[in-house]
């Protein structure tokens, strides 16, 4: 399905996703769009809840929540929250995307290529080939292969442009446990699996409401 469009978006079926730097540049246009022009972010927002299909792709995890603003097939445009505590494992991923920080920062490893990353990889020998803090306005894009974690600051938000998806799964490393696991997409989830992470309209609306607190898009006081 396709939402309401901003003309920004509308180029990104078109996009090489096969090319970071041609993701950089046609998602950007998309990130600045949002996080500049008044009333985009607002709109978009307010749609979420009369929208089933985007409020049953919104989604949230014990230290982060996901917002689906836009969906045109497998391309989507989501709004990340991070919660106080939230960090990641070493991980890669099912599709390339691009993000960019709105609000606050996360610390950001990367350790490089996926090419000897699987199952047998014990995470605490993964040293980062590049360790950078991403701050409010930074954005990049990553290449599907790359393994990274992200260890964000509490009330950080981003939005995410993700591109169609190049395999079914992904793996996650526990560093702490020194084992693994794997993650699959909606397609491939039980319906069990996919309530446990799917928002309630309570969860959905709270967190709409946090989003326009923290961007100023409303002047309420929730803290």
């Amino acid at each position: 399905m396709i939402t309401t469009a901003h003309p920004t978006f509308r180029g990104l079926r078109d996009l090489d996703w096969s090319d970071t730097g041609a993701i950089l540049d046609g998602c950007q246009p998309v990130y600045d769009a949002i996080t500049a022009e008044p009333g985009l972010l607002a709109a978009l927002l307010n749609a979420i809840p009369g929208d089933p299909a985007l409020a049953g792709m919104c989604e949230r995890y014990d230290f982060l929540d996901k917002l689906v603003l836009y969906a045109d097939g497998d391309i989507r445009i989501r709004l990340h929250l991070y919660r106080p505590g939230y960090y990641d494992r070493p991980h890669h991923h099912r599709w390339s995307f691009f993000s960019g920080i709105y609000r606050g920062q996360y610390l950001h490893r990367i350790f490089g290529a996926d090419t000897d990353f699987g199952e047998h990889t014990d995470p605490r020998t993964l040293t980062p080939i590049l360790v950078r803090r991403e701050r409010t306005g930074s954005s990049y894009a990553l290449d599907h292969t790359t393994v990274h974690t992200v260890q964000a600051d509490a009330d950080t938000i981003s939005i995410l442009v993700r591109g169609p998806a190049t395999r079914d799964r992904f793996l996650i490393l526990d560093t702490e446990n020194g084992t693994c696991f794997w993650v699959y997409g909606a397609a491939s989830e039980t319906p069990e699996q996919r309530a446990a992470k799917q928002m309630k309209p309570s969860q959905l609306a709270d967190t709409i409401r946090r989003v326009e607190h923290l961007t100023g898009l409303t002047n309420s006081q929730e803290q």
